[in-house]
C-alpha cells in the first residue's frame, strides 16, 4: 500500500468520527448542558432574588411606620431587626452571584445596578433610624427601585432559556411581579391615609399599584400551568384577602380631596397576611421552576454523556486503526528524520570540516573519497519512505562529493600559490642580493637612493610572495636564529611597507623588561602580521597623514595599537574584515584580501587577538594581543638594539628587513622564514639618509626632490 493511501486512511476514519459525532452531537449536546447549568444557578439566584424582595418590603414598610410619626424604641428595633434578615438575605445572594461562572450580556447590567442598590441600603438605614435629611417619598422610591431591579433580574432568566422552560420561568417572574405591586399598594394606601385629604398623585400611586396587580396577574394566568394557577386562585380566596378587597374597594372609591379613612393596624394585617400566602405561592412556585430547571440539566448531561460515550468509541476504533496502518510508517519516518538530523547537523558537517585541512583526500579521487563514505540513513521496504531516504543518501554522496572536490581544487590553488610563490622568491633573493652587492660599492649618494628604493621594493615583492606562501599553508626555507626586541619587530614590519616615512613608532615593551624578546621562530611572521596592518593604514590614509604604531605591555603579554586617520570602513566592510580575522581559511576572494587572510592565519597560529574598530571617514584602530607565549627571555640580548633605537628620529622606522613566511597552525611545526642578510645598520644608515640627507643635498643644489614612487598595495 502507497504511503498516499495509508495517509489517507490514516485521516479517514478519525475525521470522520470527530466531524460526524463531535460537530453534530457533542457541540451541540455539551453547549447545552453549560448553558442548563447556567440557567439552574441563575434561577437559583432568581428564587434568592424574591425572598430579598420579600424582605425588602417589610423593611420598607417598617421605615415608613418610623418616618410618618414618631417613632418608638420598639419599632427602632422592630427596623433594625428587619434590617438584619434583609442583610442575611442580601449575603447569601451575593454569594451565588459570584458563584455565576459567566454572567450574559444582558444580565450583567441589572446585577451592576442590584449591587449599587444593595451597597446604598447601610447609609438608606442610617437616615430613617435618625430621621435626618430623611424625605419618605424619596426613600420609598430607593426602596422601590432595588425591588424593582430584582423583579426585573427575575423576568431576564427566561431570556437565555430553552423554549421548554421560557414560560414557567416568566410566569414565576410575574408572580413575583404580583406580590411587589401589591406591597406597594399596602404603601401607597398607607401614605394616602396620613395625609390630611387624598390628594391625586397618591390617588394616581393607589390606582397605578392597583392596575400593577391585575396586568401582572393577567400576564402569570397566561403563561403559568395549570396547577400554579390553582395554588394562586386559593391564595385570593381566604378571609385576609377578602378584607384586603374589602377594604381596598372602600379606597378606590375614594376622590382626590376626601379624607381617606382606614384602619392602619387592619389593613397591614390583612395586607402582610396576603402577601404571606402568595409569598408560600411563590415559594412553591420557585421549587417547581427549579425542579425543572435542574431536571433539564440533568437529561442534557445525561445526553452529553451518552453522546461522547459514542464518540470515544468511535475514536477508539480510528485510533486501532491508525496504530495498526500508521505505527510503521510513523515509525519509519522517526527513524528518517533522525538519520537525516544525524547527517545535516554531525556526521556531514564533520566529513566536510575534515576536508578543510590540506591533503586531506591523500590518494583518493573526490569521487572515490566520496564512494568511501557511510549511508546517512539506513534504507529498508521500497515505499515512499524508503524511496525519501535512498534521496537522502543521494543528497548526502553529492555534497561529500562537492566537498572533496573543492579541497582538491584548494590543494590545487595552495600548489600553485606555493610554486609561484617558491619560484618569485628565488628571483627576489637574487635581486636583493645583487643589489645589497651593488649597495656595498655604490658611495654617490644619489644613485644609493635609487639602489635603497630597487632594494625596498623587493623587500615588499619579498612580503608578497611570502604571503602567497602563507596563503598556500608553507613557509619560507630560511631559518632566523635570534630573537628580536619588540621595537625592532615592529620596526621591521614598517620596513616592508611603501610609505614607512608616515609612520611613527612608539614602543614601551622593550623599555621596562630589555631581556623580554619576541622568540626567533616567530618574529618572522609577527613582522609580517604587522607589515600587512601597518600598510593598510597608511594606504587607506591621506599621504600627509601620521600612522601611529605603540607598542605597550599587557600582563605577561604586549598590545599594539595602530590608528589612522584615514577613510576608515564602513560598517557592512567592518564586519567583513572582523569574519575574514576570525575564519582565515581560503576563500575565492583571498587574494582580493590577501593582507586580512594573511593576518588571520597567522593570528590562529599564535592565538592572537585582533580587534578592529573603525568608522567611516573616521579613521581606524586596530589593537593586535600578542600571548605570553611569543616571548622569550635572552640575558645576553644585545644592548645595540636598544642604543640603536633610541638614537633613531621618532618618524624614522627601523629599516631592518624581515622575510615572512607561513607557518602550520598552533601546536604543530611552524615553518619560519629566512633572514636578510644585509647589514641592518647600513641599511638604517642608508634609509636615514635618504629620509633626511638626499632630501637637504638634493635642495641645496636647486634639483627637485623626487616623490617615491606610488607602489601602495592595498590589502
Amino acid at each position: 500500500m502507497s504511503l498516499a493511501r495509508k495517509l489517507a486512511l490514516l485521516v479517514a476514519v478519525p475525521l470522520v468520527a470527530v466531524i460526524g459525532y463531535a460537530a453534530l452531537a457533542l457541540v451541540t449536546s455539551v453547549g447545552q448542558a453549560v448553558d442548563s447549568g447556567r440557567l439552574a444557578d441563575e434561577v437559583s439566584l432568581a428564587r434568592t432574588a424574591g425572598v430579598l424582595t420579600r424582605d425588602l418590603h417589610r423593611e420598607r414598610l417598617a421605615s415608613l411606620a418610623l418616618l410618618q410619626s414618631p417613632p418608638t424604641d420598639e419599632q427602632r428595633a422592630d427596623f433594625r431587626a428587619l434590617a438584619r434578615k434583609t442583610d442575611a438575605d442580601a449575603a447569601g445572594y451575593r454569594g451565588q452571584r459570584a458563584g455565576l461562572d459567566t454572567v450574559p450580556g444582558h444580565f450583567s447590567d441589572v446585577l451592576e445596578r442590584i449591587d449599587t442598590g444593595l451597597d446604598g441600603l447601610p447609609g438608606l438605614r442610617e437616615q430613617v433610624l435618625s430621621g435626618r435629611n430623611a424625605n419618605l417619598s424619596a426613600i420609598t422610591f430607593r426602596y422601590r427601585i432595588i425591588a424593582a431591579d430584582l423583579a426585573t433580574l427575575r423576568e431576564q432568566v427566561s431570556a437565555g432559556a430553552p423554549a421548554e422552560l421560557t414560560g414557567d420561568l416568566r410566569a414565576a417572574a410575574q408572580l413575583s411581579r404580583i406580590t411587589e405591586y401589591i406591597g406597594l399598594q399596602q404603601i401607597a394606601v398607607l401614605r394616602a391615609a396620613a395625609d390630611p385629604y387624598l390628594t391625586p398623585a397618591a390617588n394616581d400611586e393607589v390606582r397605578a399599584a392597583r392596575a400593577g396587580v391585575v396586568d401582572a396577574a393577567y400576564a402569570f394566568s397566561q403563561g403559568a400551568p395549570a396547577s400554579w394557577r390553582g395554588w394562586y386562585d386559593r391564595a385570593r380566596v381566604g378571609d385576609d384577602a377578602r378584607s384586603v378587597q374589602v377594604m381596598d374597594d372602600a379606597v378606590a372609591r375614594m376622590q382626590p380631596g376626601q379624607k381617606v379613612t382606614l384602619d392602619d393596624a387592619a389593613w397591614n394585617a390583612a395586607m402582610n397576611a396576603h402577601l404571606d400566602q402568595l409569598a408560600a405561592v411563590e415559594r412553591r412556585v420557585d421549587d417547581a421552576v427549579v425542579a425543572s430547571v435542574e431536571d433539564y440539566r440533568d437529561g442534557q448531561v445525561l445526553r452529553s454523556l451518552i453522546q461522547a460515550a459514542a464518540v470515544l468509541v468511535t475514536l477508539a476504533a480510528a485510533v486501532v486503526v491508525a496504530i495498526w496502518l500508521g505505527a510503521p510508517m510513523i515509525r519509519g519516518l522517526r527513524q528518517l528524520r533522525t538519520a537525516a538530523h544525524t547527517a545535516a547537523y554531525e556526521s556531514l558537517p564533520a566529513a566536510v570540516f575534515a576536508l578543510r585541512g590540506r591533503n586531506a583526500l591523500g590518494r583518493a579521487t573526490p569521487r572515490q573519497y566520496a564512494d568511501a563514505a557511510n549511508d546517512a540513513v539506513a534504507v529498508r521496504g521500497t515505499d515512499e519512505i524508503a524511496q525519501v531516504g535512498k534521496a537522502f543518501n543521494e543528497l548526502n554522496h553529492s555534497a561529500i562529493h562537492l566537498a572533496a572536490q573543492q579541497a582538491a581544487m584548494r590543494d590545487q590553488m595552495d600548489e600553485m600559490f606555493v610554486a609561484l610563490a617558491r619560484r618569485a622568491e628565488r628571483l627576489t633573493s637574487a635581486l636583493i642580493a645583487q643589489v645589497d652587492l651593488t649597495e656595498r660599492e655604490e658611495q654617490d649618494p644619489d644613485r644609493l637612493a635609487a639602489l635603497f628604493v630597487l632594494d625596498h621594493l623587493a623587500t615588499r615583492m619579498r612580503r608578497t610572495n611570502n604571503s602567497l606562501l602563507i596563503l598556500g599553508g608553507e613557509g619560507s626555507a630560511r631559518v632566523r636564529k635570534e630573537p628580536m626586541s619588540c621595537h625592532d619587530l615592529l620596526g621591521a614590519a614598517v620596513s616592508q611597507i611603501a610609505r614607512y616615512q608616515q609612520v611613527d613608532l612608539h614602543s614601551e615593551v622593550d623599555h621596562q623588561n630589555l631581556d623580554r624578546v619576541i622568540a626567533a621562530e616567530m618574529t618572522d611572521h609577527l613582522a609580517h602580521l604587522f607589515a600587512e596592518l601597518i600598510d593598510n593604514a597608511t594606504a587607506f590614509s591621506s599621504p600627509n597623514s601620521r600612522v601611529t604604531v605603540v607598542a605597550a605591555p599587557s600582563g605577561d603579554g604586549a598590545v599594539v595599537t595602530v590608528t589612522d586617520k584615514g577613510i576608515g570602513f564602513s560598517s557592512d566592510a567592518l564586519a567583513a574584515a572582523r569574519a575574514r580575522l576570525a575564519d582565515p581559511d581560503q576563500n575565492p576572494g583571498a587574494v582580493r584580501a590577501m593582507g586580512l587572510a594573511v593576518v588571520g592565519r597567522i593570528a590562529s597560529w599564535y592565538g592572537i587577538d585582533i580587534d578592529i574598530r573603525s568608522a567611516a571617514k573616521q579613521g581606524t584602530v586596530v589593537k593586535v594581543g600578542l600571548p605570553p607565549r611569543v616571548f622569550t627571555r635572552r640575558a645576553d640580548f644585545d644592548w645595540f638594539h636598544g642604543l640603536a633605537r633610541a638614537a633613531a628620529p621618532s618618524r624614522i622606522a627601523t629599516a631592518t628587513s624581515a622575510g615572512s613566511s607561513a607557518g602550520a597552525p598552533a601546536g604543530a611545526a611552524v615553518p619560519s622564514a629566512g633572514t636578510d642578510r644585509r647589514d641592518s645598520a647600513k641599511i638604517s644608515g642608508v634609509m636615514t639618509a635618504f629620509a633626511r640627507g638626499i632630501g637637504a643635498h638634493r635642495a641645496a643644489n636647486g634639483k627637485p626632490d623626487r616623490p617615491t614612487p606610488d607602489l601602495v598595495e592595498k590589502s
